[in-house]
């Protein structure tokens, strides 16, 4: 789905304007514009009214709209601190600041970077504070133009998109001559190392910038350095390449001779004056992160363009979902029927294997009943043989140890059969018949041991009685 980006870039010697468009992905360059202040133009204010005119009157509207802040009116420090996590530096990033700001701490917009100075757990970050009143005042007037800006970085964050660009990794610094300021960007490891914008002094301006280029780098020099890439943006001549290739034992690339510098939609390469409103384009393209100083307060609200394409996009996925889970469904059923039509194929052949005398006109469901009765009958089997395991030696053992080893007790008669055991004995007393009984009774091949009669023969000093005795194990907690 096309998309669309423009970025504004307001300083006092004139706003630039660039809009990316085309596919996600593979956006391009499709229009740019400018335009010089009048005299009494020169305010945050007048500069965003000029650039909305601008805008409209070259009919660049876009989806967002990225808002390019001169990075002469920022404070720049690198800050550093003993954590890498962005929510706890967003945190502690203003107080951190405030004693190097030149305006109150409350009338500062704060963005940051996170440098490749220092390795983890501490990170050595790069933040910029820009003065909150001018800002207001330009994103007040761009949306009483109804252009809200969306998102808002200084023109070194731009600068540093487009070195990225150019050399995503190693060592690399930009030179940009624009408007009477020079600009020094330079990356290290894939993160932007430090920023530098100056206003350029008469005289000799090749060893001005050999000079400031040495004094940038100096910060980053105590480390060990891959091979440094040197490229130079803006009205360089051969001299200034070569004193700029002498102070840093590397020639200096003029920028409109890179491979990556982009082109226009006729083949013509980019202007060099329109490198930091490209990189702000970049920016806003692949997400400002932390460099974007409308963030927590500042956070605009959703432009209706945006806010349109994202319900339309969710509605595509919602639409895509449920026809997706349709579909599903639909597929699952059908698999299903060929599933169950395939069970009761493969359930009647068993069933005609295990009851092939079963009658003919039965159906499946009447077979499986009959199946299922037998079934029932066999386990019914099965739990009575279960109740009265156990064999007659080991019924005879625990019925002689029940009976015990000494003279007391003394067994006359013993019958077995499959349920029962009857036993014919004297004993010396009652009490000596009792404790047998329970003996037996704690056996667990026996169910159940009644006393079926016992008397007292008084000429033999002893009792006699008989025992009938339930084959079975007891069941769980039976005493």
């Amino acid at each position: 789905m096309p998309a669309s980006i423009l970025s504004m870039l307001c300083r006092a010697d004139g706003v630039r304007l660039l809009r990316l468009a085309g596919p996600r992905g593979r956006m391009r360059i499709a229009n740019l514009a400018e335009a010089s202040p009048g005299d009494g133009e020169t305010t945050p204010a007048a500069l965003a009214a000029l650039g909305a005119r601008t805008a409209l009157a070259e009919g660049l509207g876009a989806e967002r709209l990225m808002l390019g802040l001169d990075g002469n009116a920022a404070c720049l420090r690198r800050l550093r601190f003993p954590f890498t996590a962005r929510g706890k530096i967003d945190l502690v990033l203003g107080p951190e600041f405030e004693p190097h700001l030149p305006f109150p701490l409350s009338e500062a917009a704060l963005s940051w970077a996170r440098t490749a100075l220092e390795p983890p757990p501490a990170a050595v970050a790069l933040a910029a504070a820009y003065p909150l009143g001018p800002l207001a005042a330009m994103l007040e007037t761009l949306a009483g133009h109804l252009l809200p800006a969306t998102e808002a970085c200084l023109d070194l964050a731009g600068l540093d998109a487009v070195l990225a660009r150019m050399h995503p990794s190693g060592a690399s610094l930009l030179v940009c001559l624009d408007g009477g300021h020079a600009a020094f960007v330079c990356r290290l490891g894939g993160s932007p190392a430090i920023w530098r914008s100056l206003p350029v002094p008469a005289g000799d301006l090749p060893g001005f910038l050999a000079r400031e280029a040495l004094l940038t780098l100096s910060a980053i020099t105590t480390r060990p350095l891959p091979a440094l890439r040197v490229v130079l943006v803006g009205p360089g001549d051969a001299a200034t390449r070569a004193s700029l290739g002498e102070a840093l034992a590397v020639p200096a690339t003029p920028a409109a001779e890179m491979p990556t510098w982009p082109r226009l939609p006729d083949g013509a390469a980019l202007p060099d004056r329109f490198a930091a409103v490209y990189g702000l384009a970049l920016l806003s393209r692949d997400g400002a992160g932390s460099l974007n100083f409308l963030r927590g307060a500042l956070t605009p609200p959703m432009p209706a363009g945006l806010r349109r394409r994202g319900l339309t996009m969710a509605g595509g996925s919602l639409a895509a979902l449920v026809a997706s889970a349709v579909l599903g469904l639909f597929v699952s059923y059908n698999r299903l029927d060929t599933a169950i039509a395939a069970a009761q194929a493969r359930t009647a052949a068993l069933v005609d294997t295990v009851a092939p005398d079963a009658a003919p006109g039965l159906t499946l469901s009447q077979k499986l009943s009959v199946l299922r009765g037998r079934l029932a009958e066999l386990d019914g089997a099965s739990r009575n043989r279960a109740a009265t395991s156990g064999t007659t030696i080991e019924f005879l053992a625990a019925i002689h140890t029940a009976l015990g080893m000494d003279d007391r007790v003394r067994a006359r008669r013993i019958a077995l059969d499959d349920q029962h055991a009857t036993i014919d004995a004297t004993a010396d007393d009652y009490n000596t018949v009792d404790e047998v009984k329970r003996r037996l009774s704690a056996t667990p091949f026996f169910s159940d041991v009644e006393i079926k009669g016992a008397k007292n023969v008084p000429e033999k000093k002893q009792v006699e009685f008989q025992l009938d005795i339930r084959f079975g194990r007891k069941e769980a907690g039976a005493s």
